[in-house]
């Protein structure tokens, strides 16, 4: 049993180290590749679509946004689309003025979008999540790649509003870190379907190309930016396109808004499976792959941490020196301390592979923070030393979510 289990903590350690260094090798071959030129005198009419439900908190400050994002006034049409509200939503977004209109019943956020698209007068759309906004110039910045024809959709650079929650701090550098991956695979194989839903636009003939946004899956963004692909466009990802969102701020919101995630990409990647064999794009590939690896490691990684745990504990040492093992375990002291000892310790497998994971993930953190010149905190410099902690808890509620829509009908999306 002993050796069953160190084969298969021997495997995952080498599959996270593997696909670690692939995403290095990715964002430093991205630094050499060729930025696209971004044609920022390109200014066409767009459609800015708010499809909202109960957002009576937040619509005001995303319609501002939308106003003070510097675009030509006379070259936006914004919709709300009401997904069926039962609060003042409608209300306060009809007091700013100027907003288009539009009301289904409560039929879901894919057949909202769909209303809107479907009403728009433009060629270009730009799908805005109600507890989003756009910083200055964002629609300039996300628009300008459609100057190539090859483009079909476009994802902004979605970042954590930051908050004085210590949640919020840990998002923020997962948010950092997706967001410097996802840039890296469109700069260098020009494709990107890892789409946020918070801000995307569209060329909207390539949208009704792919049959618009489907409802039968969780993840609609990665569909329709796959789908748009599967018509022949490119999906990128504008970098400097920036706008800022609201988080989690309870581990049991964290949970549902990861079930959908998490799920909703499986439900994309079972309807599109036929498709896999035959697909080349990097970008498409590693998601696919990562996205089942992430399901398969999510029931092994607990087992093998307590029992990595229980291996290795000193249990004939202080209370002192078991506190400190269990924080090494825990934090980037542990990576830190092995390097530490190899002189007394010698190089072994997991010492190789171990802090070298450790090490490719905190440069990769690191890397993000720099290159989105994200505001340097106490806490931020905490969550960075204590990351590890967090892609646990992910790891749980993924593999919660899997055993969840197993066995229980989902409710948190309208089929």
């Amino acid at each position: 049993m002993e050796d069953a289990i160190m084969a298969v903590s021997s495997i995952a350690l080498a599959v996270v180290f593997s696909i670690l260094l692939f995403m290095l090798a990715v964002f430093i071959a991205s630094l050499f590749s060729k930025k696209p030129v971004n044609n920022l005198g390109f200014e066409p009419e767009v459609s800015i679509i708010i499809p909202v439900y109960n957002e009576e908190k937040n619509i005001e400050g995303c319609i501002d946004s939308i106003i003070n994002s510097g675009y030509p006034s006379d070259k936006m049409e914004i919709m709300v689309v009401d997904d069926g509200s039962t609060d003042s939503t409608i209300e306060k977004a009809e007091k700013i003025g100027g907003i288009k209109i539009l009301r289904q019943e409560h039929l879901g956020k894919s057949e909202a979008m769909n209303l809107g698209i479907k009403n728009s007068s433009n060629d270009f759309v730009i799908t805005v999540d109600a507890d989003t906004e756009l910083e200055k110039n964002c629609i300039r910045k996300i628009i300008a790649p459609f100057n190539d024809k090859k483009i079909g959709a476009v994802a902004a650079n979605s970042r954590v509003r930051r908050e004085k929650f210590m949640l919020n701090e840990f998002q923020n550098i997962e948010y950092h870190f997706t967001n410097l991956l996802r840039i890296s695979f469109s700069r260098l194989f020009g494709n990107s379907i890892w789409f946020s839903g918070a801000v995307s636009a569209y060329r909207k003939s390539a949208v009704e190309k792919a049959g618009y946004f489907k409802n039968d899956s969780m993840a609609e963004d990665i569909e329709i930016s796959l789908g748009i692909k599967n018509t022949g466009y490119n999906a990128v990802t504008a970098d400097d396109a920036v706008c800022t969102t609201k988080v989690p701020k309870r581990v049991k919101e964290l949970y549902k808004q990861r079930y959908r995630w998490w799920i909703g990409t499986l439900q994309v990647m079972s309807k599109n499976r036929k498709r896999l064999p035959s697909e080349r794009s990097p970008s498409v590939l590693f998601l696919f792959f990562n996205q089942l690896w992430g399901s398969l490691y999510a029931f092994i990684v607990i087992p093998i941490i307590l029992y990595q745990i229980n291996y290795w504990l000193p249990y004939n040492s202080s209370l002192f020196e078991i506190a400190g093992y269990f924080f090494r375990w825990f934090t980037f002291a542990g990576p830190v301390f092995v390097l530490y000892k190899i002189p007394e310790w010698g190089v072994s497998y997991y010492s190789i592979f171990g802090v070298m994971a450790g090490v490719i993930s905190t440069s990769l953190i690191i890397a993000a923070l720099i290159r989105f010149r994200n505001e340097i905190r106490l806490k931020s410099i905490f969550a960075v030393f204590c990351y590890f902690p967090y892609t646990i808890l992910l790891n749980i509620m993924i593999l919660i979510s899997l055993l969840h829509s197993r066995f229980r009908r989902d409710k948190f999306f309208i089929r």
